[in-house]
Order: structure tokens, then sequence, then C-alpha cells
């Protein structure tokens, strides 16, 4: 069994490889024409989370290695927060997006996040990694907004699939993007909201190991709504109307998060 500095060395290691595929893969998806081989609206979609991953996600990663390697808890915290945005996006590209010359870089970039979280996390030790968080953290803040956005997006993904399921007409915006299924109803329901649930009861209990999701938590939503807002930008780009409440709601979201994100940021823990 690896020591646990050999284990975040090679997690390290590998999330290093995973923020230099993911700048390369973003980078191209904005600059490459005709990469992608998508309805347009999917297309739109895809260039405004590679914005978010060139502009947001990759300086986090690398920022939170060069701190984490200086002995930051909380650039460790930002890691998990970078690798757990990656997963996300690049199981979507993974699964969702048309066979392109950098498809095996999606799985690439999938797969290394995935090791990576599974390599560091069972070794992240909370009192150490994650208290100095979770002491400048508003606690009940956070939680509520982490449990809010958790139960509005989940009723509405669960209202979207039954709805689907009983009228046998999928939502205008699966539609729009050539899609049969929607990976983000399984990620958000399945994975990503319940953590956010998690993170927030535990931030409510005081719990120290609380603040290893805490944190990622707010980060990957202040990203993804980067991402859905830089997509709304590439759609009304191309002359087609973006609903003006969903666009305020999702930036908005993305506002409060990176912005209670910064609270813990601010210092090195």
């Amino acid at each position: 069994m690896f020591a646990r500095s050999s284990r975040l060395a090679l997690a390290d290691w590998l999330s290093w490889l995973a923020a230099v595929l993911a700048a390369f893969a973003s980078a191209a998806g904005l600059f490459v024409p005709g990469l992608y081989r998508d309805a347009p609206y999917w297309v739109e979609q895809a260039r405004g989370t590679d914005l978010a991953t060139l502009l947001g996600a990759v300086p986090l990663l690398v920022v939170g290695l060069w701190s984490a390697r200086r002995g930051s808890a909380v650039g460790r915290l930002a890691i998990i927060g970078g690798l757990l945005y990656l997963v996300y996006n690049y199981a979507i590209f993974s699964f969702s997006v048309a066979l392109n010359p950098l498809a095996v870089v999606y799985i690439a970039l999938l797969g290394l996040s995935v090791w990576s979280l599974g390599l560091s996390l069972p070794v992240l030790d909370a009192q150490t990694d994650a208290a100095p968080a979770l002491e400048r953290l508003p606690r009940r803040v956070v939680a509520g907004v982490l449990i809010a956005v958790a139960i509005l997006f989940g009723l509405l993904w669960l209202s979207q699939v039954a709805s689907a399921a009983i009228t046998g007409v999928v939502p205008a915006d699966m539609e729009r993007a050539g899609l049969v299924t929607n990976p983000v109803y399984a990620l958000d329901l399945g994975l990503f909201l319940p953590l956010c649930i998690v993170a927030a009861v535990g931030l409510l209990r005081r719990s120290p190991g609380a603040a290893l999701f805490a944190l990622p938590m707010l980060l990957w939503l202040g990203l993804t709504s980067a991402g859905i807002v830089g997509g709304f930008w590439y759609t009304a780009s191309a002359g087609t109307a973006v609903p003006l409440p969903l666009f305020v709601l999702v930036g908005g979201i993305g506002i409060l998060t990176i912005g209670l994100a910064a609270l813990m940021l601010r210092r090195r823990g």
C-alpha cells in the first residue's frame, strides 16, 4: 500500500496531467473550427463549458496544486473542486458529445480526474486538511445555499424526467441538442446534488469532514454556472433567444457560490 505522501504525490501528478489536457481540449473547442459535430445548440453549450474550463477550472487546479505543494490545506480542497468539475463535464463530453478527434482526450480526462480523486480522498485528514477552511466559513449561509440549489434543480430535473416518461416528449433543450437522454439528470440527481446535501448537513452538524466537500461543491457550482452562462452567451450570439429568468438565476448562483468560496480561499490554510 502507498503511504499518504506517495498517494497524494501520484494524485497530484495525475491532476497536473489533467490540467494540461483540459487546457488543450478546451482551447481546441474554442478555437478550432468544426471540431464539434453536434447540433448547433449542443455545440454552443460545449463551448460555454470550454470557456469556463480554460478560464476557471484550469487556473483553479494549477493554483491549488501549487499551493498544496507548499502545504496549503485550502489548496488541497481547491484541487478537489477542480477535479469534481472535470469529472462532471468530461463525463458529459465522453458520453454525449459526438465522436470527434478529441474523443480519447475527453475519456482520458474523465479517467485521470476520477483516479486522482480516488487516490487523494481516502488519505485526507479532515482535521488537518479541512479545519482551517471550515473556521472561516459562514456555515449556515453555505449550507442554506447548497440545500436550496440541490432542492431547486432536483425538483426541476425530476419534473422533466417525469414529464418525458409520461408523455414520451423529450424536454425542449434535449430536442434542440439532439439528445435522446440527458447525462445531466444522472450526474446531478445521482451524485452531485446529493453531495451538496451531504456537505450542507455536515456543516450544520459542525463536522470537520464536511469542509472536504463544502468548498469543492461551492467551486463546482460556481464553475458549472459559469459554463452554463457561457453557453447562453454563445446561443445569444448565434441569434437565438435565451430565457432571461434562467440566465439571471444561473448567473446569480454562480456569483454567490464563487463569492462564498472566496471567503475560504482568501487566506491559505
